[in-house]
């Protein structure tokens, strides 16, 4: 075996130019989409926005000698000339020579750099506690420590790393590791830097103000019997009536389990669905969709440059550049429009196989597969998700993901299927309707649901209520 170059022949697949911009359109949402058009009228002449009724009339043409239409060989577009050419008759055959495309590009580059000034980056929980450090009366070594200390805590404020690891990593003894970790534990929030849920529950009683000595008691020496709710027989253990407890565990529930909480970034985040299924006004049992591009503004080629292209006395340099973005802006408006269609069709399935979802909730969500969309389409399968992703869609039932509708099988006894999620929901329905003294365990849910016919594995419970996010039975029971 030497080194060399080697011909050979070989086939394979290349996605064309058409089909890149199409599948890269498909997979932004609405928001996104709106962005992206906007960067298109602004990179591309040819693009422009369509005359609305009402607009004030472009000023007229200059005069020009009259237009042929090029041979053949010189330009290959006449079929989309065709179809822009019928597209225009709905408008006048205007345009302003002063401003054929919108802003400029130094207007458009002055505008963002306006916008991104008045960006801000939010404060982390990294960024405060360092902020906070420069306060401390700390040597080189110290100030050393607190960094490595706080460079090992987490968004939830834990300290992820032990005395003894960080020691090794400065090389300085873990009693002077502690010593500085008890400063950092001083700082905001209360409860930062504990390495448990115990030591950030006591970090914040001994800030607390008033008598919260019995609080202390129970966190530090009897943490399970409050996870549990022993009330009684935590009274029994420290001889005090069960009042004193109530109170105590009422200060308890006040505490910060996460103290770098604060510093999440869980704000709600407002989406805007791309479709909207509803039922008819006239027929309550008919669903109607609506697929939205409002906020989406019509295209079309610019005419000026469509005439300037066919003009003789455009030299070819200038030819090829405007060849070059007419077949950019076919290319684009073509993309949307597929884009536009093939969501309207996955919608559309969508709708025909969840329709019970519609009407009565998750509960009656049927086992859907993204295979099973793209075969009745005739699709790909990643071609649905990629039009699925990151998109929303506005139904009776509240404004939801469009994945949330693709759910796994599973087959009964009885011979039908149902979806993971119409499952999850039964479970929930069996825990709401609990008895709150003898809550339902995992293996209890699990009879209940064979005896409807579901055949499920006590782990597969446990997994769906922690998807759920509802607590094992022993944490639910109240006595």
């Amino acid at each position: 075996m030497e080194p060399g170059f080697f011909q050979h022949q070989s086939q394979k697949q290349i996605l064309s130019p058409q089909i890149r911009q199409y599948l890269k359109l498909l997979q932004l949402p609405l928001t996104e989409l709106v962005q992206a058009v906007d960067t298109e009228m602004a990179e591309n002449p040819m693009l422009e926005e369509s005359d609305k009724a009402g607009d004030e009339p472009l000023a007229a043409p200059p005069e020009t000698e009259p237009l042929k239409e090029p041979a053949e060989k010189e330009l290959s577009f006449d079929d989309s000339f065709e179809y822009f050419d019928k597209l225009d008759e709905s408008f006048q055959a205007n345009y302003r020579e002063s401003d054929l495309s919108g802003y400029s590009r130094e207007e458009l580059r002055k505008k963002h750099d306006f916008q991104e000034s008045l960006l801000t980056k939010p404060e982390t929980l990294f960024d405060f506690l360092n902020w906070q450090i420069r306060f401390l009366n700390l040597d080189g070594i110290e100030k050393k420590i607190a960094e490595e200390i706080v460079g090992n805590i987490d968004e939830e404020g834990y300290l992820k790393a032990t005395a003894q690891e960080i020691a090794t990593t400065t090389g300085q003894p873990p009693e002077k590791i502690e010593k500085v970790l008890a400063k950092i534990q001083d700082l905001d929030p209360p409860g930062i830097a504990a390495r448990d849920l115990r030591e950030a529950l006591l970090i914040q009683l001994r800030k607390k103000p008033g008598n919260t000595k019995l609080a202390q008691k129970i966190v530090a020496d009897y943490l399970i019997l409050l996870e549990k709710r022993e009330w009684q027989q935590l009274a029994r253990i420290l001889c005090v009536d069960s009042g004193e407890i109530k109170e105590a565990v009422a200060v308890i529930g006040q505490l910060e389990p996460r103290p770098g909480r604060t510093f999440y970034s869980e704000d709600p985040i407002a989406v805007t669905p791309d479709a909207t299924v509803y039922f008819d006004e006239d027929d309550e049992t008919k669903l109607k969709i609506e697929v939205h591009d409002e906020s989406i503004p019509e295209l079309r080629i610019n005419p000026y440059y469509r005439r300037l292209m066919r003009e003789k006395a455009t030299d070819e340099k200038t030819r090829v550049f405007l060849r070059e973005k007419m077949q950019n802006a076919v290319n684009f408006i073509k993309a949307l429009q597929l884009r536009k269609s093939t969501l309207c069709e996955i919608t559309e399935e969508i709708v025909r196989v969840q329709a019970a979802f519609f009407a009565k909730g998750f509960a009656e969500m049927v086992p859907l597969r993204l295979k099973d969309v793209a075969e009745q389409l005739g699709i790909h399968e990643s071609t649905v998700s990629r039009a699925i992703h990151g998109k929303y869609i506005s139904t009776p039932q509240g404004t939801i993901a469009y994945k949330s509708f693709f759910t796994n099988r599973m087959e009964t006894t009885t011979g039908d299927v149902e979806s993971q999620r119409s499952i999850m929901e039964k479970i929930r329905s069996l825990i709401d309707k609990e008895n709150p003294a003898k809550p339902l365990s995992d293996q209890e849910i699990v009879t209940i649901l064979q005896q409807q016919g579901m055949v499920i594995a006590r782990r597969t419970v446990a997994k769906y209520r922690d998807l759920l996010k509802i607590l094992p039975s022993h944490l639910r029971r109240k006595k």
